[in-house]
C-alpha cells in the first residue's frame, strides 16, 4: 500500500443540491491510475450530509442511520463504478459494518483492507455511521479514516479539497505545523473556517504527516509530487 487519499466531498458532490454529483466528478475520478496502489476514501457529502443533520446522528442518534448509510452507499457506489471504467478493480468498504468507535478510540479492521491491496485490489471507504457500543450510533468522517490508516502505515496521505489552504493574501501556504499559524481562513465556499480548521486541527493531533490540495493537483500528488500544504507536527 503506498496511498491513502481522500476526495472531498465537495469535490465530488454539489454541496448545494441533494445527492447530486459535482461537475468535477469524472475529473477527479478519472486522475487515479489504473496501476494505483492503496485505498480511496471520499466524504458524504450532499449525500450523506443532509440525512445524518436531519437526524442528528452526529450527537449519538442512532434515528436515520439507514436513511444517511444507504445515502452515502449511493455515492460510494458513484465512485466504484467510475473507477471500474478505468480498470481499477475498486471494491466497497462500509464502515458501518467494518469500523466502531468505543470510548472516542476509533477500531478498523485494517488487516482486511491490506489484503485487498495485495490482491491488486483497491478499498474504496466513506464517511458513515458506525456503532457506538451502549450509545447507538456516531457519525465517523472520512477524514478520521484517512488518519487511522495513515498512522498504521508508512505511506503517503493526501486530502484532495475543494481547494487549496490560503493565507490572508490569497497565497498557497506550504507548511503548517501548528494551529497558531493556521489563520481564519481556509478553503473557498463554505468550507472556510470550520471545515478547514477542524482537519488540519485532525491531522496535527494525530502526528501523522499529509498533504492538502486541490483537485488540480491530484495528478502531481499521485506522481510523486509535494502540491498544496503540508501538515505536520515540527
Amino acid at each position: 500500500m503506498e496511498y491513502v487519499i481522500k476526495l472531498g466531498g465537495s469535490v465530488l458532490t454539489d454541496k448545494s443540491r441533494e445527492k447530486t454529483l459535482s461537475e468535477s466528478f469524472g475529473d477527479v475520478t478519472d486522475t487515479i491510475p489504473e496501476d494505483y496502489s492503496g485505498t480511496v476514501v471520499h466524504g458524504a457529502g450532499s449525500f450523506g450530509h443532509p440525512p445524518a443533520k436531519r437526524h442528528g446522528i452526529s450527537e449519538g442518534s442512532h434515528t436515520g442511520v439507514l436513511e444517511t448509510h444507504r445515502a452515502v452507499k449511493d455515492l460510494n457506489r458513484e465512485v466504484i463504478d467510475r473507477l471500474r471504467e478505468n480498470n481499477l478493480k475498486a471494491l466497497p468498504v462500509h464502515p458501518l459494518s467494518f469500523a466502531s468507535i468505543q470510548d472516542g478510540d476509533i477500531n478498523l479492521r485494517l488487516s482486511q483492507l491490506e489484503a485487498m491491496v495485495q490482491e491488486g485490489f483497491t478499498p474504496v471507504i466513506h464517511g458513515d455511521g458506525v456503532i457506538t457500543p451502549q450509545k447507538g450510533f456516531k457519525a465517523l468522517s472520512g477524514d478520521d479514516i484517512l488518519l487511522e490508516i495513515a498512522s498504521r502505515y508508512d505511506i503517503r496521505a493526501g486530502f484532495c479539497s475543494s481547494g487549496p489552504v490560503l493565507d490572508s493574501d490569497g497565497n498557497i501556504i506550504e507548511k503548517v505545523s501548528s494551529m497558531e499559524e493556521f489563520p481564519d481562513l481556509g478553503t473557498d465556499g463554505t468550507d472556510v473556517t470550520g471545515g478547514m480548521k477542524a482537519k488540519i486541527r485532525k491531522i496535527l493531533e494525530s502526528g501523522t504527516e499529509a498533504r492538502i490540495f486541490g483537485p488540480k493537483d491530484l495528478e502531481t500528488f499521485l506522481n510523486g509530487g509535494d502540491p498544496g500544504t503540508q501538515v505536520t507536527r515540527p
